[in-house]
């Protein structure tokens, strides 16, 4: 492995990192966006409705993502639909809004969300899920060492 290619103790190589934290960056700007739009053409919600969905999916989002950082395969094909679902629900919205503004902000929206699911669709984005995965799966075979060291250490202690 390169130089550059390879992590900290407990940071993966910065390539990596560099890729996650950018399509953390573009779902966030695009799904902020787009629920927005949608609520606003769709179902013309009030802004308490407005604050309270994107609110939840903001929640939902941190949740999934984080099991992303933990090294799960499926939060990462979860947050691979979601862009492609929320793309495919916006795509209608470009022929019926009105206005400039909502054009230019769904047209940045639907940049974004195309872009993260080519992100995570990439080799660098499962290359970190399978690394964080692997990560996690050393710590926990580590884990099982030292606790069955400890109990032998404590059995030997009671023997004597």
């Amino acid at each position: 492995m390169k130089e550059e290619e390879k992590g900290s103790l407990l940071f993966p190589p910065w390539k990596l990192m560099g890729r996650f934290l950018l399509v953390i960056m573009l779902l966030m700007m695009g799904s902020g966006l787009s629920v927005t739009v949608m609520l606003l053409e769709y179902f013309d919600s009030s802004p308490e409705w407005l604050v309270g969905i994107t609110f939840s999916i903001s929640i939902i989002f941190c949740l999934v993502n984080f099991r992303v950082t933990q090294g799960s395969f499926l939060c990462a094909k979860i947050l691979k639909y979601y862009s492609l679902c929320l793309t495919i629900l916006c795509v209608p919205l470009l022929f019926i809004i009105e206005g400039e503004v909502y054009y230019i902000l769904l047209s940045l929206s639907l940049f974004a969300l195309i872009s993260s699911f080519y992100l995570i669709s990439g080799e660098t984005y499962q290359k970190l899920v399978q690394y964080q995965h692997d990560f996690f799966e050393d710590i926990k075979e580590a884990r099982e060492i030292v606790e069955k060291e400890m109990e032998r250490a404590h059995k030997n202690k009671r023997r004597r």
